[in-house]
């Protein structure tokens, strides 16, 4: 009996969410980088077994956000992905505390009721650092906190996303909570459901992450403004958005060498990405305090939660 699914991968910024997607389908999908907060926007990620298909939603961190802006869309996207699941991941890095996951925790209580498995991620750090009995303690809160306020706890898993361990039987005890079905995605080599040049926007916003200082990658947007797949190589132009003319120069950089820099990161990846070569071309542009209206962010292209399930 085929089966199919949705799962949601919820958690703190920086729990791994985006490392266990990426391992799960195989694909680097979710940009990943050592600072927090970097996945913006919801990403479906789609694994097609003869077991059934399972589509795999990463969300942004779940923080307490102001209102308005981009944090407040990051945790809309996050909420969206609580809509009707079939299961929830719930990503926990081993440092946390009770404390720290309140807000995944309060919104976990307004979703409707879905079951869920708690994830203790990045266990090799467990191990190495020794924070066994720590990791005890927080484990045995977060749980008996998510039983007291009526979640459908399942289980705990202990897991390294980024090394794989305990994720091949984490997916295989999930398969029990995926209801029959026919497949969302009938091509069975689809892994997700963005399309391509969402992708590309993403691995140029993720060596903004690494070529830039602490705040500014958070100041920037990309938009892709041309892909044409039919040139020679695939010819893409892409601008990136600043909130404050004096950011421009920084992404620039003294005659040129940020922007060459950023450039030649992103096209490697890009090549990776697409298996193909490309000619990439940056400019820089400015869009007042983006992040802080709702006609900057739709401008940068963030635009509300919106459901793109096929079933």
């Amino acid at each position: 009996m085929f089966k199919s699914g949705y799962i949601a991968i919820i958690g703190r910024p920086n729990a791994g969410k985006s490392t266990l997607l990426n391992s799960i389908v195989d694909t680097e999908l979710s940009i990943v980088t050592p600072k927090a907060q970097t996945t913006r926007d919801q990403v479906q990620g789609i694994l097609t077994e003869p077991e059934g298909q399972i589509v795999f939603i990463d969300t942004p961190g779940i923080h307490q956000a102001r209102m308005g802006g981009i944090n407040e869309h990051m945790v809309s996207e996050a909420k969206g992905a609580l809509d009707a699941p079939d299961l929830i991941w719930y990503l926990i890095d081993p440092s946390s505390k009770l404390a720290h996951e309140t807000a995944v925790i309060d919104l976990l209580e307004k979703a409707p009721r879905t079951p869920l498995i708690l994830l203790i991620n990045k266990i090799d750090e467990v191990e190495k650092r020794k924070w066994a009995l720590q990791v005890d303690e927080l484990e045995k809160n977060v749980r008996e906190a998510l039983i007291e306020r009526g979640i459908l706890f399942q289980a705990t898993r202990r897991i390294s996303a980024r090394k794989k361990e305990g994720t091949l039987s984490l997916l295989k005890e999930s398969w029990n909570f995926i209801p029959v079905g026919q497949a969302f995605y009938p091509d069975s080599e689809q892994v997700s459901d963005r399309p391509t040049k969402f992708f590309v926007a993403e691995k140029i916003r993720e060596r903004l992450f690494y070529l830039l200082g602490d705040e500014l990658p958070y100041s920037c947007a990309v938009e892709i403004e041309s892909f044409n797949e039919t040139s020679q190589p695939i010819r893409i132009e892409a601008t990136i958005y600043v909130e404050r003319e004096s950011q421009k120069g920084i992404v620039i950089g003294n005659q040129g060498s940020k922007i060459k820099e950023i450039g030649q990161g992103a096209r490697q990846e890009i090549e990776k990405f697409l298996g193909e070569k490309i000619f990439l071309g940056l400019k820089v542009k400015l869009l007042r305090q983006w992040t802080q209206n709702k006609e900057g962010l739709q401008k940068a292209g963030y635009h509300a939660s919106s459901k793109r399930r096929s079933g």
